[in-house]
């Protein structure tokens, strides 16, 4: 389980990033 840090403001091309990370990379990945 990791602990990814995203920024406030997301555009739209980076708020499929934490979707991919949890999808694919990291299951139980908490966002900040």
């Amino acid at each position: 389980m990791g602990v990814w840090v995203t920024r406030k403001n997301l555009h739209v091309d980076r708020t499929a990033c934490p979707w991919l990370i949890r999808r694919f990379i990291d299951p139980k990945a908490k966002f900040v």
